[in-house]
């Protein structure tokens, strides 16, 4: 008997605060005492709302991280995710269309800087295939990372994950208008570099998201998740250290037999 009620108080609350109207017979143990699963009572506390909008996914992403990745564990919102994801490349991909070409002239009238003609069309493809790498991109590294969480020990979802790693990204949004104020104030180095160190705080800031998230639904320690998040980047390193050296080995060889 001990045990059973240890049982029912470790996955369950009680709920005495809640207007009597909300509970019903489900929410009476054999005591008669009112208890709900804890996921029901949040539900209760917020009318009945699983927190799933769009609105309440952008807020939990920038405010509440944690919690927010904890619900995406449970129920991944995938609809919700993707419209957020893809009217963020969107919008991206409209602002590099009108940055680009302003970038290209002021490159342009550098001195000593020869003239780069890029067409507009050329302009348009390069900046539609971006997008398409993107939506690979998040498809890829969210296999990978998912990949290298089970590795790990984890316990997660692929599809947890990848709604993690579509949800992490969200702070871009802000780079937008630096992106937009950059083309249309030329003031000068000190603005530009404090606008690229705002760029580079919104990189570590979507970095921050994604260890929390991966921590959350694959529950890992944070360690481990900053590790699984950051060794792609080391693979690639490596790989591309090794590449410069084959590169320099066969250049010195070449030089070598010339000489």
């Amino acid at each position: 008997m001990d045990s059973k009620q240890t049982d029912k108080t470790d996955a369950q609350i009680p709920v005495d605060g809640l207007p009597k109207a909300l509970v019903t017979s489900d929410a009476l143990d054999e005591e008669g005492a009112n208890v709900y699963l804890t996921e029901q009572k949040d539900n209760i506390n917020h009318d009945g709302q699983d927190k799933s909008g769009i609105l309440d996914i952008i807020y939990g992403i920038l405010f509440e991280p944690g919690r927010t990745f904890t619900r995406f564990a449970q129920k991944p919102p995938i609809v919700s995710i993707v419209i957020i994801f893809l009217a963020l490349n969107l919008a991206e991909t409209l602002t590099s269309l009108y940055t680009t070409p302003v970038y290209i002239d002021r490159i342009n009238s550098w001195p000593g800087i020869a003239g780069t003609s890029v067409n507009q069309a050329m302009i348009s493809f390069m900046v539609v295939v971006g997008f398409l790498f993107s939506v690979i991109k998040w498809f890829f590294m969210a296999g990978l990372l998912h990949l290298l969480a089970e590795l790990y020990g984890g316990n997660g979802t692929a599809k947890s994950v990848w709604v993690v790693y579509g949800a992490a990204g969200f702070p871009a949004v802000f780079m937008i208008p630096l992106q937009i104020g950059t083309s249309l104030l030329n003031a000068g180095g000190l603005y530009n570099f404090i606008a690229g160190l705002l760029t580079l705080g919104l990189y570590v800031w979507c970095v921050i998201l994604l260890i929390i998230g991966l921590r959350e639904v694959h529950q890992i320690t944070t360690g481990r998740a900053a590790l699984i998040v950051i060794m792609p980047w080391l693979i690639l390193l490596l790989l591309l250290l090794i590449t410069l050296i084959f590169i320099g080995t066969t250049l010195s060889s070449f030089v070598m037999q010339g000489f």
